[in-house]
This record gives structure tokens, C-alpha cells and sequence, in this order.
């Protein structure tokens, strides 16, 4: 039951970004860019980050331990981003279709970038992984909105309803 529900929160987490996308490829890219009070600066470094942060806890759930986020700057524009985004989101996909429940219980132990030491239940990732990208999720759609480029609704009832 718990891969299950892990698999169907990745699902959700996918449809939730296509509908951020679909309002963040309206932007011209100076609007794209431009400064803004997010925790990264702007919509760009904040996507990026977002993207760095799945394949890197990807890796992590794989055994390996990148010692640093990618770098917006190594990006372009948005549609590098999507492009770079696809095959992440795939992995995911991939590797949910093999995870079992026993796997969601194996204590995952990973390097943060700075080299320090944690250890924690896969389960306690893949969660950390969905609600990282709704937290920054929901620092983007009010900024797009104020924008003149509302999200459609990110609810995950509707995400459960549109099945």
C-alpha cells in the first residue's frame, strides 16, 4: 500500500508541474528572469532548483550522492528547462514502478552537497520529494497570477478526480 500511494503522490506531483508549466511558457523571458522574491530569486533559478532537487534525491534513493545542485545559469531559457525536466520525471516514473512496499521501508543513507551524513527511511524521501515541489509550487502560482498568468487549480482532489 505504501508504494502505491507513493507512486499515485509522483503522479500528482507530475500533473501539478504540467499545470505550472503550461502558465510558466506564457511568460516572455524577461518576466521569466527578472528578480523576484523567491527563495532562489527568480522563476528560472527556482525551477531549476526544483529539477536539481528530484534527480538529486533520485540519486539518492540509488546509492549515489551528488556533492551539488545543477546550476541555473547551465539553462538557458524555460523550454531547456522542460527539456532537462523530461527525463528526470521519467526516471521517477520508472523507478516507482519497481519500488515495493519493503522498499519504502529501507533506510536510505546519502551525503547532503555538503558532505554531511543522514539516514532515513525511503518512504521519508519520496514524501520529502512531492511536498518540496508543492511548497515551491505554491511560492510560484501567486507570483504568476499576479502576472496575468493564473495556474489552473492544483488541489489534489482535482488531480484525483480528473483520473
Amino acid at each position: 500500500m505504501i508504494a502505491e500511494q507513493m507512486r499515485k503522490l509522483f503522479a500528482f506531483n507530475e500533473w501539478a508541474w504540467l499545470r505550472v508549466f503550461a502558465s510558466v511558457e506564457k511568460l516572455d523571458e524577461e518576466a521569466y528572469k527578472e528578480p523576484r522574491v523567491l527563495f532562489e530569486g527568480n522563476i528560472h533559478a527556482t525551477l531549476v532548483h526544483c529539477m536539481s532537487a528530484e534527480s538529486v534525491w533520485m540519486s539518492r534513493c540509488l546509492g549515489i550522492s551528488p556533492d551539488a545542485m545543477f546550476n541555473p545559469e547551465s539553462y538557458a531559457d524555460f523550454l531547456v528547462v522542460r527539456m532537462a525536466w523530461q527525463p528526470v520525471s521519467r526516471d521517477w516514473r520508472s523507478f516507482l514502478q519497481i519500488v515495493s512496499d519493503e522498499d519504502c521501508r529501507r533506510i536510505v543513507e546519502y551525503q547532503n552537497t555538503r558532505g554531511n551524513e543522514f539516514s532515513l527511511p525511503m518512504v521519508d524521501i519520496l514524501q520529502h520529494v512531492v511536498n518540496h515541489a508543492t511548497e515551491h509550487r505554491s511560492q510560484l502560482t501567486p507570483l504568476l497570477f499576479d502576472l496575468g498568468i493564473p495556474t489552473r487549480p492544483l488541489d489534489y482532489m482535482l488531480f484525483q478526480l480528473d483520473g
